[in-house]
C-alpha cells in the first residue's frame, strides 16, 4: 500500500521514536474530552486557555511566580504557542550497544484567533514544512471545521511508535508492517468535519480528499463518552477511517481515581498487509507526586491475525517529569519479544525533552 507525501529528507525522523501529539491521560484524569485544554476538538496542538493554566498550575512540581499570569495572547485578539522536542535513543542488539543517536522531532508554531462564533487556527510544522489550518463555527454545542488538518481516529497519543499509531516504521523485526498507518509524516489533508457535544458525550463525523494514500476519498468518525461515579473518572469511545480499501476500526477506554489510571485501544484494519491486521496499547500510570508520574505499558501488534508466529509484543516502563511549567521530561526502557520465541530483541532507552507555550 502507498501512501502519500512522505519527504525522504525527513525519513530519519521515521527511523527514530516519534512522540508529538497529545497526552489523552490528561483528559480522563479531568473527567472530560481533550477540547477542556486543546482549541482542536479532537486534542493535540494549540492549548486554550483552560489548557494554559492547567499546564502551569496542575502538572509541574514547581511553579515560578513570573510565570503565573502567562496567557499567550498577543495583539489583543491573537493567542501564540509552540511545541519544541528533543529526544535520545539508545539501543542494545542483544548484548551489543549500538550508538546513541540525539535529534530534533518536533519545532511547531500555533496562531489563533476567535471572532464571535468563529475560531480560526493555523499550526506551521518546520520541520516537515507543513502547514494546518482550521476554521471552526462554533454553533451551541457543535461545530463545522473546514480547513487542513488530519482526520482523527483512536487515542492521540503522544508516542507515535505505539502500533496503534506508526508503530515501527523501520522494519526491524522483519515482518510486512509493524504499526497501523499513521506515522508522524502524513501530512495534513482538506478536510470537513462535523461534531457535537451533549453532555459528556461528544461525536464527529468528517470526510477528507484523501489522507494515506494518493488520489483517494474518505470518511471517519469518532464517538467518546465521559463519566464521573463517585470517585472515578471513566472514558469509552470508538472511531473509524474507510478509505479506499483500508477499512480502520478501534475500540478505547480508561478508568481512573486518585493518582491511578489506565487507558486502553484495540484497533482492527482490513486490508491494511494481508487480511485482517490487530493492534492493541494498555498502559497503567501512578502520579507519585506532582510533576512525577511513573508508567507501565504493553503494545501488541499482529499483521494477520490468522499467522501469529511474527505477532510483536513490547513492554515498556517510563518516568515523566515536569519540573517546571511548559517543561516535560521523559525517561523510558523497553524490550520487545517475538511471538513463539525465547528471546528479547534488544533493549531500547529513550529520554525526550519537551518544551512549549
Amino acid at each position: 500500500m502507498i501512501f502519500r507525501r512522505i519527504k525522504y529528507q525527513y525519513f530519519i525522523l521515521l527511523l527514530l521514536k516519534g512522540m508529538l501529539l497529545a497526552i489523552p491521560r490528561y483528559a480522563l484524569e479531568n473527567g472530560s474530552s481533550c477540547i477542556l485544554c486543546h482549541v482542536n476538538p479532537s486534542g493535540g496542538g494549540q492549548r486554550n486557555d483552560y489548557g494554559i493554566v492547567y499546564g502551569m498550575d496542575d502538572l509541574p512540581s514547581k511553579l515560578p511566580n513570573q510565570n503565573s499570569s502567562y496567557s499567550g495572547i498577543v495583539f489583543s485578539h491573537i493567542q501564540v504557542g509552540g511545541d519544541g522536542r528533543i529526544q535520545s535513543v539508545f539501543k542494545t542488539e542483544g548484548n551489543v550497544p549500538e550508538d546513541l543517536s540525539v535529534f530534533p522531532m518536533q519545532a511547531n508554531i500555533h496562531l489563533k484567533t476567535d471572532i464571535r462564533k468563529l475560531t480560526i487556527g493555523a499550526t506551521l510544522a518546520t520541520l516537515q514544512s507543513d502547514l494546518g489550518l482550521q476554521i471552526r463555527i462554533n454553533q451551541n454545542n457543535g461545530y463545522l471545521m473546514v480547513g487542513m488538518a488530519k482526520p482523527s481516529f483512536g487515542l492521540k497519543l503522544d508516542d507515535h511508535t505505539a502500533f496503534t499509531r506508526g508503530g515501527n516504521i523501520r522494519l526491524v523485526q522483519g515482518s510486512h508492517r509493524e504499526g497501523m498507518p499513521f506515522v508522524p509524516t502524513l501530512e495534513n489533508t482538506e478536510i470537513v468535519e462535523l461534531g457535537y457535544y451533549m453532555g459528556d458525550t461528544y461525536f464527529s463525523l468528517g470526510y477528507t480528499n484523501g489522507f494515506m494514500m494518493e488520489a483517494t476519498e474518505s470518511i471517519h468518525g469518532r464517538f467518546e463518552y465521559y463519566r464521573s461515579i463517585h470517585e472515578f473518572n471513566t472514558m469509552s469511545g470508538g472511531s473509524f477511517l474507510v478509505e479506499g480499501d483500508l477499512t480502520l476500526i478501534g475500540i478505547f477506554g480508561g478508568i481512573s481515581r486518585g493518582p491511578f489510571s489506565w487507558m486502553g485501544e484495540v484497533d482492527m484494519a482490513e486490508n491494511l498487509v494481508i487480511d485482517r491486521t490487530i493492534a492493541s496499547y494498555s498502559e497503567i500510570a501512578w502520579q507519585v507526586k506532582k510533576g512525577f508520574t511513573v508508567l507501565g505499558r504493553i503494545d501488541f501488534f499482529d499483521e494477520s491475525v490468522k499467522y501469529t508466529e511474527d505477532a510483536i509484543r513490547r513492554t515498556t516502563f517510563g518516568l515523566n517529569y515536569v519540573p517546571l511549567p511548559f517543561v516535560d521530561i521523559k525517561f523510558q526502557i523497553r524490550s520487545t519479544q517475538l511471538s513463539g520465541r525465547d528471546s528479547l530483541k534488544g533493549i531500547e532507552l529513550l529520554s525526550q525533552l519537551h518544551i512549549w507555550f
